[in-house]
């Protein structure tokens, strides 16, 4: 609407259309249209001069111009069609002197997939400024370059302003019909027709029973449509019921019992060990310190009693090893610190971290320890289930150790399950209430003054109060009038009920797009060797667990967008090339309540040349749920498909670094007209705390033998990572040089480059193809058990596609190809020594996918159907396959030539809709390669030739997800049959618009935090989604924030 109105400024003038309108059936009534009879009927008709100087098609009920305010004048039903857009608003003004342009009541504007609505709005055509107020709107990222250029088509056409659309030929022709007379009744249906009372059970009428068909329950999530489109409404923020306090309790008391185990603290997770005859009794005491939502601070204090029978002793500090030591009874005392996170009302996970103090030396850790104390380090991890509101039950993990030998050179120490039972008390200050953002003028809570400047102030007596024609919306049930009774539970069920009955999201045709993912990993060089996605998707069918988790989409830092954002804000002060705000909120989300959204501040919006918006924030954060606060980082841009900026790394690299190291992405240099050079600095930390490295052959040793241990130098501790790339004459040009040392004697084993050069050409019969030439000196590769290898030297050229292949029936079909040469050095297989030979290679493979049975997802209209997903489930099972061919001949006569069939079958059960194991997707796949002959380098030759795997989703409680997968060699010939060739574990919290992971994969060594926002598509507005509780309803936030 500003860039429409903009483009206003250069026209010196134009017309509008008056159109006499009869109030539509949809029209809100006259009472509800802005209080301005005497404005109205004092219009007189406009000069040429007092009309807007806008070309544009303008109706209202009544326009003319007002004498007593010097202002043109449109009231009522005010429609502007301007460049493609629609402004609709209960009264425009223009005032000629000015040039300025107000409008008030049910201000809307849409072009193309953009929306905006507003109480009031004041606009110079002269200054190109103006402000908005109580905004709310739908900004795509995607179409803004068209949408908000008046010179462009708009990306979409205009929600209707009717039902009933527009009549097509040839219906829109007037047409009559002739009425033909209905037959006479017979006698039987005349006798009961005149019968009193008409008897509705008659078989002569056969009238249907007149009984209602049950409405399916998964189909009524909202109440009828409103009695106008919604392009003629607006948008008012639904009455929520407040978010209930989980943890109204800052205190609570324990009482404990439980036995001892002898096992490793690993184990105890894994209930493997024996149980000993030593138990524990006691007390402990409780206090929430901080909370931010569902995660809560707290300081943990614990007095237990042990007492011990006469049991077998261990090999250490005793004159016969493993003799039987007496019965003791001894004192405990824990202080901890702790993280609680409440996964469910009456559901939380905590871990506490501490010193533990026995008042005698355990007999069990003075035998069984070659080192012990009293004083260790305490760890505890521990399960709670609510069974009341002020009763829970407990379970946790009771470990005392060294700290890996921290305290006293003790390395492990004694380990318990404890069970108890807990009483939490005590109360909290009440929150304060605050409004975060103000409803429009006409909805419930609006119409409040917000403080103006003195012109604002003046130009408001002459412009009124801004009213709007909306109706009452649904009372929302009092769910928080009678919390102190209910469990959390109960409160949290009643508000899911009342927000589903009460709140017209006014979404529909929900699609998810894509993901913003930030992603830290730990344990691999981010930026060495990764594997290409034609590399993952055409390989062996495996779980989606096993997938290569190196990729060179996956170990970006950040990567994906959001195109379409919902914003908020009070008040939008327009500039000559965007708008700022002092507070705005942003949401992913098209429902409401959002399940994420960002609180920003010192927003300011702009619009590039390219036609692009750009839209950056001072300060932020991200609010979960409306219960979670994390803090973004300052100075965020919101923009389409940008490049997100991370200058500091902080990364692991065992292989080449030795460990942790740091790194600084310097800004990227432009060199040429296309050219791009990213640097980044490295400071090697691990080697600068140990004053040795153990990354490189020793001097005079042969290339392919082991590191061994050596004294750091001053120029192993820099590094250096390095990438060009480019484009010429048609040439993608990408060349990367990572350098772990400066070092003279070990700069040539601490190198590693690589690079290519690729062009698409299409080629007759064949069609697009990719022609790449690529070169590389110490490149890595994964070669399954034999696990990373290393490409000494490579030089070469191929030719590769990527094509759908025709389906058969069901089954689709994918193909990729790939035929290349080249000179290659790397070590011989069970060897350190060099090989130095010409390969040739051609790789083929098709992957196909199979459905054999689709189940019924959700209604995907409902929001219940993605509560936990971006997706609709859709239960099912199908057979995925590969079938790939590999053959490779060598300079030296030899040749390998190998087979491979991978697949299996993936079964997809529940519609994650309720909260408890409503979703499981388990995969098997197997895999079998027939091979002939071997290849005389370790980095190619093909060992896996029978694997399986498993991979398993499963929901535990709510959106709390754990998926896992293991890969195992199964061929009985090979010298790793049983092995473990893959494995991976991730627990994720997972919900509609965003995504919680933590993940590991131990074979990998990979390990990394995942947070992850999503991004939809829809039609319709939607509704403003910033929490809003009216003053008369319970308040009971679980965020502190600042008004708007």
């Amino acid at each position: 609407m500003i860039a429409v109105l903009g483009s206003a400024s250069v026209l010196i003038g134009g017309h509008a259309v008056a159109a006499e309108q009869q109030p539509s059936p949809a029209a809100p009534a006259a009472s509800d249209q802005p209080a301005r009879p005497s404005s109205a009927a004092g219009l007189i008709e406009a000069t040429p001069a007092q009309k807007p100087p806008i070309d544009i098609d303008l109706s209202a009920d009544s326009q003319g111009f007002d004498l007593l305010a010097n202002r043109f004048v449109a009231v009522g039903n005010v429609k502007v069609i301007l460049a493609g857009g629609r402004l609709l608003a209960d009264r425009i003004e223009y005032e000629s002197a000015t040039r300025t342009i107000y409008a008030s009541g049910r201000v809307r504007f849409q072009r193309g997939n953009q929306y905006l609505q507003a109480s009031k709005l004041r606009y110079s055509l002269i200054e190109n400024s103006g402000e908005i107020d109580e905004v709310y709107g739908v900004v795509d990222l995607d179409s803004a370059a068209l949408d908000l250029n008046p010179s462009e088509t708009p990306a979409a056409p205009l929600l209707p302003l009717s039902y009933w659309s527009a009549s097509a030929p040839p219906f829109d022709a007037d047409v009559s019909f002739d009425a033909e007379p209905l037959p006479d009744p017979d006698a039987r249906v005349a006798d009961e027709l005149s019968a009193t009372p008409l008897n509705g059970e008659s078989a002569a009428l056969n009238l249907p029973s007149g009984l209602p068909e049950a409405i399916p329950a998964d189909a009524w999530q909202m109440p009828p449509v409103a009695l106008s489109p919604q392009a003629q409404t607006m948008a008012c923020p639904p009455p929520l019921p407040p978010v209930p306090n989980w943890r109204p309790y800052p205190w609570a008391a324990t009482v404990w019992g439980g036995q001892m185990i002898s096992a490793n603290f690993g184990d105890t997770f894994l209930f493997n060990g024996r149980m000993r005859p030593e138990y524990l009794w006691g007390a402990g005491l409780n206090k929430r310190l901080l909370r931010a939502g569902p995660l809560a601070l707290e300081f943990d204090s614990n007095a237990l009693l042990h007492h011990a029978y006469e049991q077998q002793g261990g090999e250490f500090n005793q004159k016969v090893p493993y003799a039987n030591t007496p019965a003791q009874t001894f004192g405990e005392f824990t202080w901890s610190f702790g993280v609680r996170a409440w996964l469910q009302p009456w559901l939380s996970l905590a871990f506490f971290e501490g010193v533990s103090l026995n008042t005698n030396v355990s007999n069990y850790e003075k035998t069984f320890r070659e080192n012990y104390t009293t004083f260790l380090n305490y760890l505890g991890f521990e399960v709670e289930a609510l069974i009341r509101p002020e009763w829970s039950l407990v379970g946790r993990i009771h470990h005392r150790s060294g700290a890996y030998g921290t305290y006293s050179g003790v390395s492990e120490g004694s380990n318990a399950y404890l069970v108890g039972m807990r009483y939490r008390f005590g109360s909290s200050p009440s929150p304060r209430f605050s409004v975060a953002m103000q409803p429009p003028a006409g909805c419930p809570g609006g119409g409040q003054p917000q403080s103006k400047p003195l012109s604002d102030q003046l130009n408001q007596v002459a412009l009124g109060s801004a009213q709007q024609a909306t109706g009452t919306p649904l009372d929302v049930p009092n769910a928080g009038s009678r919390s102190s009774a209910l469990s959390p539970g109960r409160q949290e069920a009643l508000r899911h009920k009342a927000i589903a009955a009460a709140v017209d999201q006014r979404v529909s045709d929900l699609q998810f797009q894509q993901s913003l993912s930030v992603e830290r990993r730990a344990g691999v060089d981010p930026d060495a060797d990764l594997i290409t996605e034609a590399e993952v998707t055409y390989g062996q069918v495996r779980p989606q667990q096993l997938q290569p988790l190196n990729t060179e989409i996956g170990n970006k830092f950040v990567s994906g967008t959001i195109s379409r954002w919902r914003i908020q804000a009070n008040r939008l002060s327009v500039t000559p090339d965007g708008w700022r705000a002092d507070r705005a909120a942003f949401t992913n989300d098209p429902y409401t309540p959002a399940q994420s959204w960002v609180d920003a501040s010192g927003v300011v919006a702009r619009q590039e040349p390219n036609g692009d918006l750009v839209i950056q924030a001072k300060s932020n954060q991200l609010i979960l749920e409306d219960r979670l606060p994390i803090a973004l980082q300052r100075n965020q841009r919101f923009e389409k498909d940008r490049e997100v900026e991370n200058r500091w790394v902080m990364a692991v690299d065992s292989e080449d670094r030795d460990g942790f190291y740091l790194g600084y992405n310097l800004k990227p240099l432009e060199v040429g007209k296309r050219g791009t050079l990213n640097l980044q600095p490295q400071f090697m930390v691990r080697r600068a705390l140990d004053g040795t490295t153990s990354s490189y052959v020793l001097p005079g040793l042969p290339i392919g033998s082991s590191p061994q241990s050596q004294p750091t130098r001053i120029g192993d501790l820099f590094g250096l990572l390095a990438r060009f790339d480019t484009r010429v004459l048609g040439l993608k040009i990408d060349v990367v040089g990572d350098f772990s040392t400066f070092d003279p004697s070990n700069f040539a084993n601490g190198t590693r480059s690589w690079g290519d050069i690729s062009r698409s050409f299409r080629l007759p019969v064949i069609g697009r193809t990719t022609a790449r030439g690529f070169g590389a000196y110490r490149y890595r590769v994964w070669n399954g058990s034999l696990g990373e290898q290393d490409v000494y030297s490579a030089l070469g050229a191929s030719l590769e596609q990527t094509r759908d292949l025709p389906n058969l029936g069901k089954l689709t079909n994918t193909m990729f190809w790939r035929a290349g040469f080249g000179n290659f050095q790397g070590t011989e297989f069970n060897s350190v020594n060099l090989a130095d030979l010409w390969r040739a290679n051609v790789y083929g493979s098709i992957n196909s996918r199979l459905p054999l049975w689709t189940g019924k997802p959700l209604n995907p209209e409902t929001e219940l159907a993605t509560r936990f997903s971006s997706t609709p489930i859709v239960p099912g099972l199908a057979i995925n396959t590969n079938l790939n061919m590999n053959l490779a001949y060598y300079g030296d006569g030899t040749s390998q030539q190998a087979f491979s069939i991978s697949g299996g079958p993936t079964l997809t059960l529940g519609h994650l809709q309720n909260n408890f194991f409503d979703y499981t997707q388990f995969t098997v796949t197997g895999g079998g390669t027939l091979r002939q002959g071997v290849s005389p380098f370790s980095f190619d030759r093909i060992v896996d030739l029978s694997t399986i795997g498993l991979g398993l989703t499963q929901q535990l409680v709510g959106p709390l997800m754990l998926s896992g997968g293991i890969g195992v060699n199964t061929d009985p010939n090979s010298e790793f049959f049983g092995d473990v060739v893959d494995s991976y574990v991730e627990l994720r919290w997972q919900r509609r618009a965003y995504e919680l992971a933590v993940y590991y994969s131990p074979y990998q060594g990979i390990g990394g935090v995942r947070v992850k926002l999503n991004d939809f598509n829809f039609r319709g507005t939607g509704v403003p989604f910033v929490p809003y509780t009216p003053p008369g309803l319970a308040q009971d936030q679980a965020i502190q924030r600042r008004g708007f």
